[in-house]
């Protein structure tokens, strides 16, 4: 655990260092790159503010029905195990994203909707902090951070599919700069926020999943069998 706390801490050392240098260097240039080569496009925010897809709502029924299903007396496979891990990291991811978007007020790129501001149809580039408002929620990439949330948690339960998860995460960032829908720091930035709270939910859940490389083994970390339950929990 030590080291997985050391190997953070040099994360987001490196992030931090790394989001700042982009920001004044890469961000811009970048952004304007994508406009040159691509041109505008104006993407609609109805699906990103639907109610009935928002991400509070799913994770928040995905838990309900996982809790009424554990009170019930259901002891959860592993499959079902990492559902939960998975749907309780992006709903906090969503929350402590919601909150970084507030302190930096970041402009964005490329207006994805009428009324927002932004370098491309502006000219506006930089950071207000404490701002609400829709203008001034680029950084961190709330998108970047679900997908690493997800990632995060498969990544240490089922180790052997790194190389996908790897290329999962790098599609989804290339992807969402080149759409000129976030800078290159706030999917850095967004993708490290997701997989921190990932690492977190697991260290909070599964403690010896991160000593043991998830090697659930009666034996050694005194957890059911991964062929029958998860984990048994008593309440």
């Amino acid at each position: 655990m030590k080291r997985t706390f050391k190997t953070w801490i040099v994360s987001l050392i490196a992030v931090s260092l790394f989001s700042l240098i982009s920001v004044f260097l890469f961000d811009k240039p970048a952004a304007l790159l994508v406009q040159d080569v691509f041109g505008s496009r104006q993407i609609s925010g109805d699906l990103a503010g639907s109610h009935i897809l928002s991400v509070p709502l799913v994770t928040t029924s995905v838990f309900v029905v996982l809790g009424v299903l554990a009170i019930m007396g259901r002891q959860f496979s592993i499959f079902e195990w990492t559902i939960l891990l998975c749907d309780i990291s992006i709903l906090i991811t969503d929350a402590i994203k919601n909150q970084l978007k507030f302190v930096f007020g970041r402009t964005w790129p490329d207006s994805w909707g009428p009324h927002i501001i932004s370098l491309v149809h502006d000219n506006v580039y930089g950071f207000h902090f404490f701002q609400s408002g829709g203008s001034f929620e680029s950084f961190p990439s709330g998108h970047a951070a679900g997908v690493a949330a997800v990632i995060s948690v498969l990544w240490v339960v089922f180790p052997k599919l790194r190389f996908l998860y790897a290329i999962c995460i790098g599609a989804a960032d290339i992807g969402l700069v080149l759409l000129n829908l976030h800078f290159i720091s706030d999917v850095v930035a967004g993708t490290f926020v997701g997989a921190s709270t990932g690492l977190f939910t697991v260290a909070l859940f599964l403690p010896n999943a991160l000593i043991e490389h998830t090697k659930f083994d009666v034996a050694q970390n005194g957890m059911a069998p991964a062929s029958n339950t998860f984990a048994q929990r008593p309440f």
